[in-house]
């Protein structure tokens, strides 16, 4: 950008050389360079604001380097500003995240999404839960189907792939949930079976946290998800379906487990966060601790999370927890809220030798 017989810092030569040519003022050339520094040194200068202004934007991101798990040898780790936000602004960043998702557009009842419930203050991404009134259908349409609303954020570039992707998060002290997630829309692939070729659609989920902070519906013959709420929670989803037939859940079991139990999530923020490493490989991370790792499936493909994916920012209901929050639950806002501090990306690249 800057001409080639500048050797030394560009605001400076601009300087000097407008001093140098303020002697001759009637020369039309003189004007005519006047003119040309004055637009370069103005270009510099906002060139400068933005690239100080983007290094600050990420320089919390860059800092955080140091606690994400050692990188492979011959690699380091970088930020990836796709997917990265500090959430210091005054609204949500068009550019990066949707206020209402338009992967998932509809939430599960009774509680569905309402981009007006997502907002950005005080350095955080809060979504707040709310109760409709009067209640909706889908898409907003009359109806009794949503009696509830939670928010779905989701980014807007859809090719997060390898790399570690971490949030800050407290959960709202609600029997909504609060999710940080990734996932794909399916694709369409043809196979031969039984000598016939048939369509296929697989798509993959890669779930980092799902929590809440209250549990109130609890069997006590099965009290799997009594301390649902001071776990790490995580999961990978390969959802298949083949012509004719219906769509199938395929999740894994943990291996290389160190612990499952955290804090209470509504208690106080706290960073969940996953190293996806490869097509078979994801390690999950609490406070910057190695939890476990999970493999995903191999039923249907060798390498089943192999596609790039977009990330999702929910609070919803899940069928599984009756209780759902009451008008009185809800009056309180601040427990009613999830806050995410931040959202931070990073992905491998070779060392410069």
């Amino acid at each position: 950008f800057y001409p080639t017989f500048y050797d030394v810092n560009p605001p400076y030569c601009f300087h000097e050389t407008y001093i140098l040519l303020s002697c001759n003022k009637k020369s039309k050339t003189t004007k005519f360079m006047r003119k040309t520094v004055l637009y370069l040194s103005a270009a510099s200068l906002f060139l400068s604001s933005y690239t100080l202004k983007n290094d600050k934007e990420y320089s919390l991101a860059e800092e955080h380097i140091k606690n994400l798990p050692e990188a492979p040898e011959g690699y380091k780790w970088v930020v990836n500003e796709d997917y990265t936000d500090e959430f210091n602004g005054k609204r949500l960043n068009a550019a990066k995240w949707h206020a209402k998702s338009p992967y998932w557009t509809n939430g599960r009842p009774p509680a569905t999404f309402k981009a007006e419930n997502v907002s950005v203050k005080k350095g955080c991404l809060r979504i707040i839960n709310t109760v409709l009134s009067p209640t909706e259908g889908l898409d907003g349409k009359p109806g009794d189907k949503y009696r509830l609303a939670g928010g779905a954020v989701a980014s807007v570039k859809n090719q997060a792939h390898y790399g570690y992707y971490e949030t800050r998060m407290k959960a709202s002290l609600t029997t909504m949930s609060s999710t940080f997630w990734l996932s794909n829309r399916p694709v369409m692939k043809e196979i031969m079976k039984g000598g016939k070729k048939i369509k296929t659609w697989s798509s993959q989920e890669l779930d980092i946290i799902e929590t809440m902070g209250i549990i109130r519906s609890v069997n006590p013959d099965n009290p799997w998800n009594k301390t649902w709420n001071m776990q790490m929670n995580s999961n990978t989803h390969y959802w298949y379906q083949e012509q004719g037939g219906k769509r199938t859940d395929n999740t894994a079991k943990r291996s290389d487990v160190v612990s499952y139990m955290t804090d209470p999530s509504a208690e106080d923020f706290h960073t969940y966060g996953c190293w996806w490493v490869d097509a078979n490989t994801v390690k999950f991370y609490y406070d910057g601790k190695y939890m476990y790792t999970i493999k995903p499936t191999t039923k249907y493909t060798d390498t089943p999370f192999d596609r790039p994916m977009f990330i999702h920012i929910v609070t919803e209901t899940y069928d599984w927890e009756k209780q759902v929050p009451t008008a009185e639950d809800l009056k309180d806002k601040d427990k009613s809220t999830t806050y995410y501090d931040w959202v931070r990306a990073y992905k491998l690249v070779p060392i410069e030798e």
